[in-house]
């Protein structure tokens, strides 16, 4: 099947499930009384629902993809395979405080609402402090809910606890991944192995093999498919993050959901970053040193960013290097199904990443 159609169906039944899930959390947490409590923990609810249904799905559609390629059905994996989706945005809210990010998925981060709830409601302590104290609180709730969407799924109970334990191994790489990459911002010179690295443990086993692997564990799928996997998704997923940072620098804030340039800002360690420095004259490369990392620069500057990342080649480097990835791991695809239909899949779902 077609990667788009693929995911944008599975998008449709996630988010119905998605929104009845918060439905009966928030019933849950009415049922407790009266008091201030309920009215907090429904806003928490409330908003966490609201964020929860932006985004591609794509992790939880790479657990049904898993989860089909060992036998089952994908009505069966719905609920379970949405775990990844509410730990997704957990991950992202806790990202955002990280990045000082105000602006996620075309609309305000979380840490920024609740600082502008702290001004609204006239506190008088540190709105922003508050913020970022309520995003935190935020990721802390939706991990748990995740580990609970997961755990009381109507699966095989060792297999679920394979896929939990599995998953919270994931999590834990994936923020050995993430204090690789805030370690690294503070760093002078970072190279392409040390972005690649990061990009290893911080995003590619998160988004793909990662949540493949959780499907197989469900569907008790054999260790040689899981393996094939793993061996799969990892330059696939390591290709999907160094597209994302194409993007990040050369789409638009309506597709990419925030703004152009926030990479730059951040000083976030891209091969794209990597390479312009590598490749650029005394004059560029001073000028990239100085505008990454830097919140002020202004959009000419990013402009100018754009133009040296093209001249200098990086870009054309990060996207040979991207397919040169998606078709190394595209060899591992007849060793995970011998299905036509689920190699074609498969093999859309990794052209799509790049």
């Amino acid at each position: 099947m077609d990667a788009k159609l693929y995911i944008s169906d599975y998008a449709l039944r996630a988010n119905k499930f998605i929104n009845l899930f918060f439905e009966t959390k928030i019933k849950e947490v009415k049922n407790l009384g009266n008091g201030k409590a309920v009215v907090y923990a429904t806003d928490m609810l409330d908003r966490y629902q609201k964020f929860s249904m932006g985004g591609k799905k794509l992790r939880g559609s790479w657990i049904q993809l898993g989860y089909e390629i060992a036998g089952g059905n994908k009505k069966e994996v719905l609920q379970a395979s949405t775990s990844i989706e509410i730990i997704h945005s957990f991950l992202l809210m806790h990202d955002d405080i990280q990045d000082k990010d105000d602006v996620r998925r075309s609309g305000p981060t979380i840490h920024k609402q609740f600082e502008t709830k702290g001004k609204r409601l006239s506190f008088q302590k540190d709105n922003l402090h508050y913020g970022i104290s309520m995003g935190i609180n935020m990721g802390d709730l939706g991990s748990n809910m995740g580990f609970e969407v997961l755990l009381t799924s109507k699966h095989d109970p060792q297999a679920k606890i394979k896929a939990a334990r599995y998953l919270s191994r994931l999590l834990q790489r994936v923020a050995f991944g993430q204090g690789m990459d805030v370690t690294f911002e503070h760093q002078g010179k970072v190279t392409q192995s040390n972005v690649l690295d990061i990009h290893l443990h911080k995003t590619s086993i998160y988004t793909v093999s990662g949540p493949l692997k959780i499907g197989a564990y469900l569907g008790e799928a054999k260790l040689e498919v899981i393996t094939a996997m793993e061996k799969f998704g990892e330059p696939v997923g390591i290709a999907f993050q160094l597209r994302d940072d194409e993007l990040g620098l050369f789409s638009n804030e309506e597709t990419l959901g925030k703004p152009i340039g926030s990479d730059i800002k951040e000083g976030k360690n891209t091969l794209l970053r990597t390479k312009a420095i590598e490749n650029s004259n005394q004059v560029d490369r001073k000028f990239l040193t100085w505008a990454y990392g830097n919140r002020q620069i202004s959009k000419g500057d990013v402009k100018r960013v754009q133009e040296i990342t093209l001249r200098t080649g990086a870009l054309e480097y990060s996207q040979k290097l991207s397919r040169k990835l998606v078709d190394q791991g595209r060899k591992y695809i007849p060793y995970i199904a011998k299905d036509n239909q689920f190699q074609q899949t498969l093999s859309s779902m990794a052209d799509l990443m790049i």
